[in-house]
């Protein structure tokens, strides 16, 4: 049984949603909301999830392992595995700066970790983090595009059959 699916569209809706409050300048405009938590609960839990749908393709890869689709797979897992690791850098990053914030981990017996803080440091920046969300939304787009193609064939919708001929 394919259960997939299950797990894939959770962790793409938080994740779309980090993205765009990322890329968008929300706290010019709503300074007094708490988007610094709000992004850390969608990249965490999305990022989670993400994993999660990323084991569960494994499993769908073996299901559909004699369909004829192996190198469509492969094209769909590599961005994939590369949106999971973009989101996860940033979770990374939004995790080691809430925990250094309110825990005060990294002073003290810590103090030799502290470049784990530097490089979420390097990750937050504003440009980073926007450039990071953007590639990250495009390689969701991208996987989603190539999922629908393996699924329902790549003439499923007009988007699925332009990100499908840019690879095939």
């Amino acid at each position: 049984m394919n259960i997939h699916p299950l797990f894939v569209h959770f962790p793409i809706g938080l994740l779309v949603l980090y993205a765009v409050l990322e890329i968008l300048p929300l706290t010019r405009w709503y300074p007094q909301a708490p988007w610094g938590a709000v992004k850390t609960v969608l990249l965490i839990f999305g990022a989670a999830g993400a994993v999660a749908a990323s084991g569960t393709g494994e499993i769908a890869e073996k299901l559909l392992a004699n369909e004829g689709a192996e190198e469509l797979i492969e094209v769909h897992k590599k961005f994939a595995t590369m949106a999971t690791l973009i989101f996860g850098a940033l979770a990374y990053a939004y995790f080691v700066r809430w925990i250094s914030e309110h825990h005060r981990i990294f002073e003290g017996r810590l103090r030799p970790l502290s470049f784990l803080r530097t490089i979420a440091d390097i990750i937050m920046m504003r440009w980073a983090a926007v450039i990071l969300a953007l590639i990250g939304l495009m390689a969701i787009t991208i996987t989603g595009g190539l999922g629908a193609a393996i699924v329902y064939g790549p003439d499923a919708d007009p988007l699925v059959t332009i990100i499908y001929s840019l690879f095939f």
